[in-house]
């Protein structure tokens, strides 16, 4: 194990997306250049100054001309206009003050905030103004920019739009309607949904391959996608394999060749990633990242209908896709972090036209039941309740079951709040009705959270004998089971080391915070483990029915937070927060772990830990296999019943993603992606394991087989 002072040193920055914008580079802003003696600078000379800080500090993470990466998003052109346009300077400034940069801002200066927001302004059009920012420009920002300029940025992006590849499926195989039966109880060739099924197992029943051969995997193709944040989960029915790319383009390719069959660019075109798509009918349907649904034809790519979510111009986007039941397509919402009076929801949709069924609104409000837990703040300050990660259902019970994330900001000081502020139904699994859209029951796993640790992610349904359980496990590394019919809580286990609760009531699941946590003061650094990072985050865990073991891939870091002012004011909020990393005590350097617990007894049967942090979720299979990929580029098999490493290669780039096994004639094909980008599960752990490389583009779907003979 590293030694404390060696950890401590090591103790490092993290961009993070907040309110649309995001901030890394040094630790502190450098100072910018004072105004001469008495005058009042002007626009231009802001403007100047800031494009001197915003290329020290900013421009590696957000490009040199604010195009964005795959560690910071863009904060110019269409997107940056769309979100902040109706917007003011004023506006602006505060949520970057609250937000960024991570590392903390006790040395900044008003006047620098200033001078990079004139700079972000000028880059983006706003070529005059008649005086110098302040803390008051109140204007409109979109008003003041050139009309050359705003025609252009108002306007679609120059990239393809609609059908850009013409073909159809039935030129392969012929296509036959993916009905609500054979979606609960797909063809065990298929992967015809993400986590293959309504329960969320993860797991495909083939077993040719298996425990024995599974050395003699090869590669039987490869796939370029388009470049850009991605953490894609293929969907694979009737041979043919659909897939997500950055940018809201979606593709259809042979799933014995690779050959591409048609491609639709859905728009808008940047470098967003979208986690999944969904199936149902003669239809493929994708989330976009401005926070509409489109509807495909499976066979040809053309667009059957679109609806819309939410308005993107308030912040509101996707990054999962929805989940089909029944006919309805169910989807979650995130950008819930800005203060407005929208709400923030799950929604359902008819799938044949796109019709609004229903939504449930994830943030309790004044006169509501669980209204009072938000500690009387006006509706519009309860922030927060994201649900970015798509939900599992249960056909016989008819309910979906959904993890809401966290309250915004992240630590209750900042939200004007105590710890005993619950804010319900943030950080909690809620179960809702398909048919009414009501909540059926909920169970807050953390009241109050303070630290940016979620619960949101997918929730694993389970039969055991008579018993109907769910299972999740988020990024406090806590593995939660409960009873799907009531929510009752039933029992937990620790997966790692954690220090942010002192107890875990085991009748109850009840957590008691650290006493420092609860006090944490505005500026006061707190340290904990895990992380935001994990825990456990979007990678998706699996389901082993013939073993009952539930495997998980998992992150070992920690991180210290500190809480920022945050002033109640329409389209402020953001996550306010400063965070600083470090490696997690008694884990010797290792980053990834692979975690194995029986569903019986909670216990854990074998684990897998490496210094390389893990980046997809894990796939189980009928040949006792666990597929997993890392940052390092490699991708492993395990066996399910010891974790022994039977089999890995190492591909072009980290590898990321969800795995997906499918067949085809008989064959069977285990596939897998590398992808950049992937949030704070991916950065935090690529600067503390500076030694794990990885080129920065190759973005690739890659399928593997046994030889035929």
């Amino acid at each position: 194990m590293l030694n404390r002072d060696m950890y401590l040193r090591k103790l490092l920055l993290l961009s993070l997306i907040a309110a649309g914008i995001s901030s890394c580079g040094d630790v502190q802003l450098e100072s910018g250049t004072a105004a001469v003696e008495e005058m009042s600078p002007r626009f231009e000379d802001q403007v100047a100054d800031g494009a001197e800080l915003y290329a020290t500090n900013c421009a590696a993470c957000h490009g040199t001309n604010l195009e964005g990466s795959t560690l910071g998003p863009l904060l110019s052109g269409y997107t940056f206009v769309q979100r902040w346009g109706t917007q003011t300077p004023a506006l602006l400034l505060g949520n970057i003050q609250s937000n960024m940069p991570p590392g903390g801002n006790e040395n900044i200066s008003e006047d620098d905030y200033l001078n990079i927001v004139a700079h972000i302004l000028n880059v983006n059009g706003v070529d005059t103004v008649s005086e110098a920012l302040t803390t008051a420009s109140n204007f409109e920002i979109a008003d003041n920019i050139s009309q050359v300029v705003a025609q252009r940025e108002r306007s679609e992006p120059p990239a393809p739009q609609g059908l850009t590849v013409k073909g159809n499926t039935e030129d392969f195989v012929k296509f036959t309607p993916l009905t609500q039966e054979k979606l609960r109880d797909p063809d065990p060739a298929d992967w015809p949904m993400h986590r293959r099924n309504f329960y969320a197992h993860s797991y495909s029943p083939l077993d040719q391959i298996n425990t024995e051969n599974v050395k003699n995997l090869r590669l039987e193709w490869v796939w370029n996608m388009h470049e850009g944040d991605s953490e894609p989960a293929p969907l694979v029915y009737n041979g043919i394999v659909y897939l997500i790319n950055p940018g809201n383009v979606l593709q259809a390719l042979d799933g014995k060749t690779g050959e591409l069959i048609w491609e639709h660019w859905t728009g808008p075109a940047n470098r967003q990633d979208m986690r999944n798509i969904a199936m149902y009918d003669d239809k493929i349907i994708q989330s976009t990242t401005d926070a509409r649904i489109v509807a495909l034809d499976a066979r040809t790519g053309n667009q059957i209908w679109e609806t819309q979510i939410a308005d993107n111009r308030q912040g509101f986007s996707n990054s999962s896709g929805p989940i089909v039941a029944d006919g309805m397509v169910i989807s979650g919402l995130t950008g819930c972090t800005r203060y407005t009076p929208d709400d923030c929801y799950i929604s359902a949709y008819d799938a044949d036209n796109g019709e609004l069924l229903w939504q449930f609104v994830t943030v309790a409000k004044i006169g509501e039941p669980g209204g009072d837990t938000w500690g009387g703040l006006d509706n519009m300050f309860r922030s927060g309740g994201d649900t970015w990660i798509t939900g599992s259902y249960d056909p016989d019970l008819r309910l979906t079951y959904w993890g809401t994330a966290q309250q915004k900001p992240w630590v209750p000081v900042s939200r004007h709040m105590t710890i005993f502020d619950y804010g319900l139904y943030t950080n909690s699994t809620v179960a809702v009705n398909v048919d009414s859209g009501e909540l059926d029951w909920h169970f807050q796993h953390v009241p109050a959270e303070a630290l940016d640790l979620d619960e949101v992610f997918e929730r694993v349904l389970i039969n055991r004998g008579n018993d109907k359980l769910v299972f999740s496990l988020g990024k406090h590394g806590i593995l939660w089971k409960s009873d799907r019919v009531s929510g009752k809580f039933l029992s937990f286990t620790e997966t790692m080391f954690q220090n942010v609760f002192t107890h875990i009531d085991p009748e109850t699941g009840a957590v008691t915070y650290r006493e420092d946590i609860q006090n944490a003061q505005l500026n006061e650094w707190t340290s904990a483990c895990p992380s935001s990072a994990g825990g456990k985050d979007w990678h998706s865990m699996t389901y082993h029915p013939p073993s009952g073991l539930i495997v998980a891939p998992l992150s070992q870091t920690c991180l210290e937070n500190a809480a920022r002012e945050v002033a109640l004011v329409q389209g402020g909020g953001g996550v306010g927060a400063s965070r600083k990393f470090f490696e997690m005590p008694g884990t010797n350097g290792n980053l990834g772990k692979v975690g194995a617990y029986n569903v019986d007894t909670m216990e854990e049967v074998w684990n897998h830990q490496q210094r390389a942090s893990l980046h997809t979720g894990t796939i189980s299979t009928g040949g006792n296999l666990v597929f997993v990929g890392d940052l390092d580029r490699r991708f492993k098999a395990l066996d399910v019943n010891s974790g022994d490493v039977l089999w890995e290669t190492r591909l072009g780039t980290s590898v990321q993603g969800h795995p997906v096994s499918f067949g085809v004639d008989g064959k069977q094909y285990v596939a897998v992606t590398t992808a950049l980008g992937g949030t704070s599960p991916r950065v935090v752990p690529g600067v503390i394991a500076t030694e794990i490389t990885y080129p920065r583009s190759g973005n690739a779907l890659y399928v593997f087989s046994l030889p035929d003979n």
